[in-house]
């Protein structure tokens, strides 16, 4: 069977999506990542790089008086030593994903991978800037396993200060097959920031045969609402040719159950939004939607930035 084969349907073939970024540590929510993001990579025939960050002890070694190894030299060997590693130990991760590309009928896709030390959101963040990549992926403990988890809290703090979109992935996320994900439901404001991260989104699902689902949260729509509204979607229509794009409202009361319920009606497969950078006295005063939905969401959830 050729690639073109084994290609998943429903798709288009725009060239969008070139570079994908997956930190991992190795975790169950690595693996669910990776294997989406793979998903993602095999279809646009992008390249994936593994970037895994790690603690090393030399940055806490203190000389010991009278010690016949200087400080500088036990550091270095302790670096080169764990750094050998951590290098087997990711070489052995990205043959394992190698070999699930091949056992799943994917055609081959280049993977790579980066290995460096220190604070894992940190070092994402700075790698990011320079790596510049279309789209990072990151797991998350996600829905009912509470916000402790190390790998979630990474991905929260990486989702605050990235400026590169951001897809999470809940571990035990059932994936339902490429040629089932057909509806993205993004969440707007109405506000300048919607306009360009809408311009972001369709650079993604223009790849893919989504139907974009908007909804704004509001106590009570009015008819300048609906106006704003209206408006968005004839920038959808006019722009991108979307014409499949709806709207609706839901209250900031039953936030949480109120998308949960569009969620299971519109048969939702990715949640979007964009995370704001908000001033200190905002973010005292104003909830933090994208973290609720964060730990809320038992779907992807992509994130732009404004």
């Amino acid at each position: 069977m050729n690639k073109e084969e084994k290609m998943p349907e429903g798709f288009a073939t725009t060239q969008k999506i070139k570079k994908i970024l997956v930190p991992v540590d190795y975790s169950e929510c690595s693996d669910f990542a990776c294997h989406y993001a793979i998903k993602i990579a095999c279809k646009v025939g992008a390249e994936l790089k593994l970037l895994h960050t790690y603690y090393s002890p030399a940055f806490d070694l203190i000389e010991l008086a009278g010690a016949v190894q200087t400080q500088a030299h036990l550091k270095e060997e302790v670096m080169v030593n764990l750094e050998q590693s951590e290098k087997e130990t990711v070489e052995n991760y990205v043959e394992e994903l190698k070999r699930y590309i091949k056992d799943s009928g994917f055609p081959e896709i280049k993977v790579g991978y980066e290995i460096l030390p220190g604070v894992p959101e940190d070092e994402i963040i700075r790698f990011s800037e320079t790596y510049k990549p279309d789209l990072v992926v990151m797991g998350t403990h996600g829905k009912g396993t509470g916000m402790g988890a190390i790998m979630g809290s990474v991905t929260v703090a990486v989702i605050k200060r990235i400026a590169f979109p951001i897809m999470s992935i809940p571990v035990k996320y059932t994936f339902v097959g490429e040629k089932n994900v057909k509806n993205i439901l993004y969440v707007t404001e109405f506000d300048e920031s919607d306009f360009m991260s809408l311009k972001k989104l369709m650079n993604i699902t223009e790849q893919f045969d989504f139907d974009i689902h908007c909804v704004h949260i509001t106590e009570d729509p009015g008819s300048w609402d609906r106006v704003k509204m209206e408006g968005l979607m004839e920038y959808f229509r006019k722009s991108y040719g979307k014409s499949q794009v709806q709207y609706s409202f839901v209250s900031p009361k039953n936030l949480l159950e109120d998308l949960d319920q569009k969620i299971r009606d519109l048969k939702i497969n990715i949640l979007s939004l964009t995370s704001h950078r908000r001033k200190l006295f905002e973010r005292l005063f104003k909830p933090d939607i994208t973290k609720k939905l964060f730990y809320h969401t038992s779907i992807p959830l992509l994130v732009f930035h404004s």
